[in-house]
């Protein structure tokens, strides 16, 4: 009998070292089944997503939000600044999220008259506006002031000089990138064609000390949409087949993101979240990306953006 209580309090003390072992290993459960067992894997749905190791170090990048619309003559120009002008001057320094929202945006057709224009009959009938690009337009009401307009990585929210037109863009990418870098921001994304399920796994690096509240939003951009574009001075003014650039078309984490860190966190630490979203079928995931950027949550200044297309 002695020995029976021996092997059960024997057995009790391992079932108790092994319970604390789990409990004390590197484990983070967070919602949408998803788990990291370290500072590079992450489990997502079942499928386990591993950040190799990287060395190198990230230069600051720049976030340009481009608030735009279809019924806005003036908005390809902006674009084509963007993306012919100045990715020739700074390369990948900036990565550009074009937000359609506002009365520019409005959905048209032969039904529902463009506002102030006679386009032909079913032109501008695609809706480019989401709940994420509307929320943004409440907050921040750029396009409210009409189009191009837009802002350079959020810098100085809450002031009248919040708005940047599209004349200042460059003078801002150039002095935002030289800025210190505080964040490396890394993205792993895995796309199951079949239910266009999207698997998508960021790995934040703190590279200095921060003290504050920091938000990690993620985007669902896609890239060259032909459609409907009214455009000044342009033959012809109405462009069927307009090629739309990195329109913002859904938020994976919310319209704001989330929370990652809060007080203080000192540098080299490491924040692992994933995430699951399923793609609109109507978006060709072969031209969609995700784009991650931390943002100060006490004034929205965005301190780091990062891209990866869904589809390597």
């Amino acid at each position: 009998m002695k020995l029976n209580i021996k092997y059960l309090f024997g057995a009790a003390i391992l079932l108790f070292i092994q319970a604390c072992d789990k409990i004390d290993a590197p484990y983070r459960e967070t919602t949408d089944a998803v788990s990291g067992t370290n500072d590079s894997t992450i489990i997502i749905g079942g499928d386990t997503i591993v950040f190799p190791a990287d060395p190198s170090s990230p230069i600051k990048k720049v976030l340009v939000e481009d608030y735009t619309g279809h019924l806005c003559g003036n908005c390809p120009s902006a674009g084509l600044l963007l993306n012919n002008t100045l990715r020739g001057v700074y390369g990948d320094k900036f990565i550009v999220v074009s937000v359609h929202s506002g009365f520019f945006a409005h959905p048209c057709g032969s039904s529902a008259p463009c506002p102030g224009a006679a386009a032909p009959p079913g032109a501008f009938s695609t809706d480019f506006t989401n709940a994420t690009s509307n929320a943004w337009e409440a907050q921040f009401a750029v396009s409210a002031q009409g189009n191009p307009n837009g802002t350079v990585d959020r810098i100085d929210f809450g002031t009248t000089n919040f708005v940047k037109a599209d004349n200042q863009w460059s003078s801002l990418i150039q002095s935002q990138s030289l800025l210190p870098c505080d964040f490396k921001i890394r993205i792993i994304n895995q796309f199951d064609s079949t239910n266009f399920e999207l698997k998508t796994a960021v790995q934040t690096t703190f590279l200095n000390n921060k003290t504050g509240e920091y938000k990690l939003q993620l985007v669902l951009v896609e890239d060259s949409i032909i459609d409907w574009q009214e455009w000044y001075g342009h033959t012809p003014i109405y462009e069927p087949s307009f090629v739309h650039r990195d329109v913002l078309r859904a938020g994976i984490n919310s319209d704001f993101g989330q929370l990652i860190s809060t007080g203080a966190v000192t540098s080299g630490t490491v924040k692992l979240e994933g995430f699951t979203f399923t793609i609109n079928s109507n978006f060709d995931p072969a031209h969609c990306k995700v784009v991650a950027f931390i943002y100060d949550a006490s004034n929205y200044q965005v301190l780091q953006v990062e891209e990866m297309k869904v589809i390597e």
